[in-house]
């Protein structure tokens, strides 16, 4: 069994580094790298796990400068295709990168930290000069290698972070507090919440929080069996999420959602079963997806500015790149959009 000494923390590890740890030459680290099935079972593993303990990723981005490429920022947002909000985001990025003369490598981690972390291993060993990442919830190996790459990162999404990363979003708290005050002036005391918390989500149980905040606020309960929790914010798990909630002995007259996905298929499911928005019940999500608008009836929602964050995030990763501060917090506005899927509580 090899022991191996513990490696030098303060500064970015070399190939020679890995070489020495691992006790081979540094083209046998190479091989490893390049073409690990001509390397011995053996020699791999104790290549391996020398990279591993000093999170060593290929200078690729050197090799590219010197070569005259363009620089390329990573970006890693929970899903793509399944959400509107982050391809509006993730295009606004790219277009705003491209003026400023970088190229833009998009990821998506299904919502999973680890897989987040692998991503982002990958997207430094491609040579990422700076990463865009989502919300505030990371796992300690992703938070550990960022900050002993030294990678300008912005986190999005999300107004502040608890790990030093500059963040740029709306309050997610103050907003789910928002919209549920105005179900609240509505005269709605019966409340059914549907939330993709199942998962680690900062944002969207940033946005439960406030909810219930202000439901305590106001003196109205909001009991466990209200809230129907689902991994993904998908339409199906909204559909999921509103047929137990009118199952319930007390029916709610007021549905919240954590993402307008979940609130088109709560009102998918609300008609399924002869229930009539808002008559019968008011149902309100949050993002402000531009299907929100064109609904049947239209989604009462919170605005979340994707294009303007996308925008923010790539000026602020350009002037860090280029050694100029930029700020910890950027708290943008988050507008409240009344549609016609909210109205008075039903007396009932």
């Amino acid at each position: 069994m090899s022991h191996f000494p513990k490696p030098n923390a303060t500064k970015k590890a070399k190939l020679s580094d890995v070489a020495s740890l691992a006790n081979v030459s540094a083209s046998t680290v190479s091989r490893v790298l390049n073409q690990p099935d001509i390397v011995r079972p053996e020699i791999r593993e104790r290549v391996q796990k020398a990279i591993d303990m000093l999170d060593y990723t290929p200078d690729r981005m050197a090799k590219a400068l010197s070569s005259g490429r363009s620089h390329t920022i990573g970006t890693v947002v929970p899903t793509i295709g399944g959400s509107a909000i982050f391809s509006d985001g993730v295009e606004a990025l790219q277009d705003e990168l491209e003026t400023l003369g970088y190229s833009l490598i998009v990821s998506s981690s299904r919502y999973d930290i680890e897989r987040e972390f692998q991503q982002i291993k990958t997207l430094l060993d491609y040579g990422a000069a700076g990463l865009v990442l989502v919300g505030d919830t990371f796992s300690p190996d992703a938070l550990r290698l960022i900050k002993k790459q030294g990678i300008p990162t912005v986190t999005t999404y999300t107004n502040k972070s608890r790990h030093g990363i500059p963040a740029i979003g709306i309050d997610n708290r103050a907003a789910g507090r928002e919209l549920t005050r105005l179900l609240l002036k509505l005269g709605h005391k019966k409340f059914g919440i549907v939330a993709n918390t199942a998962l680690q989500n900062d944002r969207s149980q940033a946005r439960l929080d406030g909810v219930r905040e202000a439901l305590a606020e106001a003196g109205v309960p909001l009991p466990l069996k209200n809230v129907v929790e689902v991994k993904l914010p998908t339409i199906e798990n909204g559909r999921r999420g509103l047929a137990g909630l009118v199952e319930l002995q007390t029916v709610p007259t007021a549905i919240v959602c954590t993402t307008d996905a979940l609130a088109l298929g709560a009102m998918s499911e609300a008609r399924r079963k002869g229930l009539h928005i808002p008559d019968d019940l008011s149902v309100v999500g949050f993002d402000d997806i531009d299907v929100a608008a064109e609904s049947d009836p239209a989604l009462t929602t919170v605005k979340n500015p994707a294009a303007e964050i996308g925008r923010i995030a790539a000026d602020y990763l350009n002037r860090a790149m280029n050694g100029q501060p930029i700020p910890l917090e950027t708290e943008l506005p988050a507008s409240l959009t009344i549609r016609s899927s909210t109205a008075i509580a039903p007396a009932r």
